[in-house]
């Protein structure tokens, strides 16, 4: 079947921070980072034969928003409806079809207006726009875990709870290993081809994590179960050795990075640099940190050998609905009309 039209694809990018301004000055806005890498990632599938795009070539068109300044993509802006053919060929003035939460130094406990605010935005949108999909960076991954997965609901009691903690194992910073989980994988093939070479290598920046409520590692301990597992269909990315939830998948809704796909060693070294000065950490810590992000740089070379580029392409696959028939399958529950669900693997010991 030949394709005459792009799927066009409206991207609402939300910017949580201003990078600092040896970044900006390069790179510009985390939004335009976003909309640089995923807009490279749509050429990159685009040209694949093997791909098989179900609804044709893939066009991002991607709009900033700053969420710090609570400036948020007004919801009569969102889809509200199944795309069809007969939609004109996209753009600014197109529904939005999905919505990027970039990284930020906040956390998402922090009792900040913009950040209430960009809580409640992100449980509106999830519960209210099934058409629109969700997609989070490091503090979007935990403000959507956050907005989603703390509070128990009908889908997500309180034994299955999970919020945002510093980590007691403190900053997880530049290049490490990341074992994918099968059960995620098998919906996103770009990621799976990593999975199959060895460890998922994206930048890291962090030491909030995504961790079982208190009351839900308590219930656990009062069952006798070793740990709390996310609440069906929710799955896991995959762990590291110091964070167990490196990212969050809901087939068809939701999906969530800890690392940062859109920062390259320059970007994460500026960022190390600009941090260490801000929390005066000893000049040994600061190198340190910055040869943990240059792990990824090619000798000789100005090009990085990590990962981002597969989990671009995954982002945008989803956004596309193209990850995958089990996904397509999966993504048949609409507003709370849920396919059976998995059982859960374990993801958190309770000890």
């Amino acid at each position: 079947m030949v394709h005459h039209q792009h799927h066009q694809i409206h991207v609402a990018a939300l910017d949580c921070e201003a990078p600092c301004n040896s970044v900006y000055v390069k790179r510009g806005l985390f939004s335009s980072q976003f909309r640089v890498l995923l807009q490279a990632a749509a050429e990159r599938l685009n040209k694949n034969v093997s791909n098989q795009l179900r609804h044709g070539p893939i066009k991002l068109h991607v709009s900033g928003f700053d969420a710090v300044g609570r400036t948020l993509p007004p919801l009569d802006c969102l889809r509200t409806e199944p795309r069809t053919s007969a939609e004109s060929t996209g753009g600014p003035f197109s529904p939005i079809d999905a919505i990027v939460v970039s990284g930020s130094a906040a956390s998402a406990y922090d009792q900040l207006p913009w950040i209430a605010e960009l809580l409640s935005f992100i449980q509106t949108v999830y519960t209210h726009y099934p058409h629109v999909k969700l997609f989070g960076s490091c503090f979007g991954h935990q403000i959507i875990a956050q907005a989603l997965l703390s509070t128990p609901t009908s889908d997500v009691p309180a034994t299955h709870t999970f919020s945002v903690q510093p980590a007691s194992t403190g900053f997880e910073m530049g290049i490490q290993p990341i074992k994918l989980d099968p059960q995620f994988t098998e919906y996103f093939p770009p990621l799976a081809k990593v999975a199959a070479k060895g460890p998922f290598r994206i930048q890291l920046v962090h030491m909030d994590q995504v961790l079982p409520t208190p009351q839900a590692r308590d219930a656990a301990v009062s069952a006798g179960r070793p740990s709390v597992s996310l609440p069906a269909p929710w799955l896991n990315l995959g762990s590291s050795a110091v964070c167990p939830i490196q990212g969050l998948y809901y087939p068809g809704r939701v999906l969530t990075y800890q690392g940062h796909f859109e920062f390259d060693t320059f970007v994460n070294g500026e960022l190390m640099v600009e941090f260490g000065a801000h929390a005066d950490w000893p000049a040994e810590q600061i190198d340190h940190y910055v040869k943990q992000v240059h792990v990824a740089r090619v000798p000789g070379q100005d090009e990085d050998d990590d990962d981002s580029k597969a989990a671009a392409e995954a982002v945008v696959l989803f956004f596309a609905g193209e990850n995958s028939e089990a996904s397509r399958a999966s993504s048949q529950e609409m507003h709370g009309l849920m396919t059976p669900p998995l059982e859960q693997p374990e993801v958190f010991a309770t000890s």
